[in-house]
């Protein structure tokens, strides 16, 4: 029978000597060994995974079929996959460099390098597949093991830099399209989470910045990546969008244009007025008296 893992997280292996362990604020790095010849292990991923073998060799069993990866491959599994594996006999002790991934490392990385997603993709992103090491990969790759042994006081600080410069690597050498089409969907993700946030958030009193906040973004990746879904910056949206609402309400409620105004969140009724006989080239009292 196959050992049985429930998940695995970064606190498995924290504090465990046998585990060569480094964190960061939302990823770690761990040098995973396993001496036993032939192992089973059904896990349930529970953060994104970047696993490159150093040594020995293991055959992942998906839906797809099975992957072969041998030392000096590597391999990418999404958050909340289902992971049935098997390390094989062999010779050289099996040792693995595994990457923990947390979403806010993710959301980080997407919003700096959205304008990459545009290159090649396939129509649906595997849960779990290889990732070619180009020889600009393995360099990237190696030059994280040293920090194993030697930590300074921006060890942080460069170690995030190295899994952001690993990314782009995987992104570089994967011709398959399955790694950019992975970050492709999460972003889309996050687009519709942005949709839902405005609409939700549209008629009250909070600030771009405290949007932002909510969004679980800066502001300045927060203001650039709503232009490239709404088109035009989020004042304007707010605006325009609450005109439409105080339209709709002016057409079939029973709300005077003050309590309109009121509630579509403008608290100058004059200004109100004036921009909707612009948007819409009649005035709120107007409507209102064409509705009666």
């Amino acid at each position: 029978m196959p050992a049985i893992t429930e998940c695995v997280t970064p606190r498995f292996f924290s504090g465990q000597e046998q585990f060569p362990f480094l964190q960061v604020d939302d990823f770690s790095y761990v040098e995973y060994r396993h001496c036993a010849n032939q192992y089973r292990n059904q896990i349930i991923v529970t953060a994104y995974l970047f696993v490159v073998i150093l040594s020995g060799e293991k055959i992942i069993h998906t839906a797809d079929g099975d992957l072969h990866i041998k030392a000096g491959e590597a391999f990418f599994a999404r958050k909340g996959t289902y992971l049935f594996s098997e390390i094989l006999a062999s010779q050289d002790e099996y040792r693995t460099l595994v990457f923990f991934i947390d979403d806010s490392f993710l959301k980080h990385f997407l919003d700096r390098h959205c304008r990459l997603l545009d290159r090649q993709q396939v129509d649906k992103a595997k849960d779990i597949f290889a990732i070619p090491v180009s020889p600009l990969l393995e360099a990237s790759i190696d030059s994280v093991l040293p920090f194993f042994l030697h930590r300074t006081d921006l060890s942080q600080q460069l170690l995030r830099l190295k899994l952001e410069e690993l990314l782009l690597h995987i992104i570089d050498a994967d011709p398959s399209g399955n790694f950019v089409s992975f970050l492709h969907t999460q972003y889309s993700t996050r687009k519709r989470d942005l949709q839902s946030l405005m609409e939700r958030y549209f008629l009250t009193r909070v600030t771009i910045a405290e949007l932002a906040m909510l969004s679980g973004r800066s502001l300045s990746a927060f203001k650039r990546e709503f232009k490239e879904v709404f088109h035009e910056p989020p004042q304007r949206w707010i605006t325009n969008r609450r005109l439409e609402h105080a339209r709709v309400l002016l057409a079939g409620s029973d709300l005077n244009v003050s309590e309109i105004c009121i509630q579509v969140g403008f608290d100058n009724f004059s200004h109100f007025s004036q921009i909707f006989k612009k948007k819409y080239g009649f005035s709120p009292s107007a409507l209102q008296k064409i509705r009666n």
